[in-house]
């Protein structure tokens, strides 16, 4: 089933903010600026104002949360610099959503070849990712047809850019679409709670609260078990195996208790179940029920 989730993104220009207001709005989720690099001076790296009290308010209500960082890096070492500086602001947080990082400065974009930004937007995400987090990247369309790379881009979720009533970005699936805020074609412009009562306004297509705290991602701990392919589970007592990687799906077996041993030679997208070759069917992942063989 196709997923459309509304949310907002949030920077000190948005404060202050109720969040309780926000949520009761209807908003399901908030991508906060953690920081940004100084227009005059690339080196010069800022969390954002408010980026503690929007973390601290959003989590009180229960409001799932990802973060940004306004991006000016335009070589391997100052992409190394900003993920640095990112994930010493992030750390010790848990996020539902992604970091992304925000390609989008004009000068930036002009200091530098196309080939040289993306290397630098490349190295950025990929120490981010390698410290354990689930990456993105925003930009819009013709930054990314015309100023970065896409190709070798691609392997990153996109957030698109576009204030329009649909997005016509075609290059690669969008997995966020930020479509209005002060100019807005599609919903209502003003959000109860927020400062100015304006806020960038984005729709989501995946669950990513789901894919990130089954992977262990982005500060929450895995409750699944996961080794590199093939590796062997222990049952901790009865279970079932499935036909397919859901509790939806059929049972064709069920294990009886304590200590049978399988081998596992695949795992679902999600991460949650693993194929039981020797039954020809799907076993739960879930360290409740087994653990490593």
């Amino acid at each position: 089933m196709a997923i459309k989730v509304w949310g907002i993104d949030v920077s000190k220009y948005n404060h202050p903010i109720d969040w309780k207001k926000v949520k009761n709005a209807g908003v399901k989720f908030a991508i906060l600026r953690v920081g940004f690099a100084s227009t005059s001076n690339r080196n010069k790296l800022y969390v954002d104002p408010y980026f503690e009290e929007f973390y601290k308010g959003a989590k009180k209500v229960g409001m799932p949360v990802g973060a940004y960082f306004y991006s000016r890096c335009n070589s391997v070492e100052t992409a190394k610099k900003e993920a640095e500086f990112i994930l010493n602001a992030i750390k010790g947080k848990q996020f539902e959503y992604p970091i992304w990082l925000d390609v989008e400065d004009t000068t930036t974009l002009k200091s530098a070849s196309r080939s040289t930004l993306t290397t630098a937007v490349v190295t950025c995400l990929e120490k981010i990712k390698n410290a354990g987090y689930y990456v993105g990247i925003y930009s819009g369309k013709y930054i990314l047809r015309d100023q970065l790379n896409d190709e070798r881009l691609k392997k990153y979720d996109h957030w698109i850019a576009q204030y329009a009533t649909r997005s016509t970005y075609k290059t690669y699936k969008i997995s966020m679409w930020q479509f209005g805020g002060e100019v807005n074609f599609l919903t209502r412009k003003k959000i109860p709670g927020i400062g100015n009562d304006v806020a960038d306004q984005n729709y989501c297509y995946k669950d990513y609260p789901t894919i990130i705290k089954n992977a262990g991602l982005n500060g929450f701990k895995q409750n699944h078990l996961k080794f590199e392919l093939p590796f062997y589970i222990k049952t901790l007592g009865k279970v079932n195996i499935r036909k397919l990687p859901s509790t939806d799906s059929q049972i064709i077996y069920t294990v009886p208790g304590k200590g049978i041993k399988y081998k596992i030679t695949k795992i679902s997208e999600n991460g949650k179940w693993g194929y039981a070759s020797y039954r020809k069917g799907w076993i739960t992942l879930n360290k409740n029920y087994v653990e490593k063989g």
